[in-house]
């Protein structure tokens, strides 16, 4: 780079650097910005970057850091929300992929948006819009394009419409004939080019549908044998590899599972409710209401407890808990809001990454 700091330092630097001094730090000269932004170096950046949460509090979207070394979360960054805040609520989805949010809006549209560099693209709905569609956004390595996946249902085929964002437009891809299952949950997971979600057609007849979104073909998985009678779950991607997250509500247990090459599981964790919740605060039945993983492979997850008492205030009788259970030693530890900010809702996690996508933005 010069004869004064060589590239392999320079690199060590950047690579620790905020993305607000990433932005300026492309300014300083040519040399600089095409380091920056060469896919090596974000890679790199988004590999010691840590995983933060997208949640969605008073209108808005916070960025949390739960590995933060404060006890109490006092002050989480608040998202620059580009558009009128009443294009959103609680109902908003919302998926990551490289640092880039999709975000869907109440008008049936959807958003394409980068919060660390500030842009953002609307996507039009494919002409037909239901909010139990599933959906989905990643990265199709073989064309070099992102992409945003929705299947449209119908009584006799359910259809995928695939966004390419080299070419701007909608395209029906595959079609399935006559299915009959449900989602567990709208927001597709992303891996390698694979987008995953959970379909049942009763709770003893559950598997998984994976979609390739740079062929456009779907292939089914069976959940592990062990998910009979499992009402609440999630994917997610753990070292790698597509994990599960299983909760069982009358045992009130918590398995995890990772899928191996083969496609078998191999179960990993297995937690019950006394790693969170106290003896004295077991008047209130707590439900696990968000489930994901840190980059160190830490679990965070989000409960949510009722107590029926009518003789408590209305505000009383609900309680929310987030902790943190680091799998290295089997602690855990509870992510700690201050009163103010206690009703934040998790929506997704999100690394971020100085890689340019000039592509979607176009």
């Amino acid at each position: 780079m010069s004869k004064f700091l060589p590239e392999e330092l320079a690199i060590e630097i950047l690579v620790r650097l905020s993305m607000k001094d990433l932005a300026r730090f492309r300014c300083v000269c040519k040399t600089w910005r095409d380091l920056i932004n060469d896919r090596g170096f974000a890679e790199t950046y988004r590999d010691i970057s840590p995983a933060k949460f997208v949640s969605f509090y008073d209108k808005n979207f916070y960025m949390l850091d739960v590995e933060d070394k404060h006890p109490v979360m006092t002050n989480p960054h608040k998202l620059d929300f580009p558009l009128d805040q009443s294009m959103i609520d609680e109902s908003t989805c919302v998926l990551h992929c490289d640092g880039t949010l999709c975000v869907t809006l109440k008008n049936h549209t959807f958003m394409v948006w980068n919060p660390f560099s500030k842009q953002f693209k609307i996507v039009p709905n494919p002409g037909i819009y239901q909010d139990s569609n599933i959906l989905g956004f990643g990265y199709d390595p073989v064309h070099d394009d992102y992409k945003l996946v929705t299947f449209i249902d119908r009584l006799d085929v359910s259809t995928a419409h695939v966004f390419e964002f080299r070419t701007g437009s909608w395209r029906e891809s595959l079609r399935i004939a006559y299915p009959d299952w449900h989602y567990r949950d709208r927001r597709g997971t992303f891996l390698d080019q694979y987008l995953y979600w959970i379909a049942y057609r009763s709770n003893a007849d559950r598997f998984i549908i994976r979609f390739n979104i740079s062929t456009h073909e779907y292939r089914k998985f069976p959940l592990p044998v062990f998910n009979r009678g499992v009402t609440c779950s999630w994917l997610g991607v753990r070292s790698q590899k597509l994990c599960i997250t299983e909760y069982e509500t009358c045992k009130k247990e918590i398995r995890i599972s990772v899928m191996e090459k083969t496609g078998s599981w191999n179960k990993i964790i297995s937690l019950s409710m006394s790693n969170f919740i106290s003896a004295q605060d077991r008047i209130y039945d707590y439900q696990v209401e968000f489930v994901a993983y840190t980059k160190k492979n830490d679990l965070v997850v989000t409960f949510t407890g009722y107590n029926d008492n009518l003789e408590m205030e209305p505000e009383e009788r609900t309680k929310k808990k987030v902790f943190l259970y680091k799998t290295g030693d089997e602690t855990s530890e509870q992510v700690r809001f201050c009163n103010s900010l206690a009703g934040l809702r998790f929506l997704c996690e999100c690394v971020e990454t100085p890689k340019i996508i000039n592509r979607i933005f176009i």
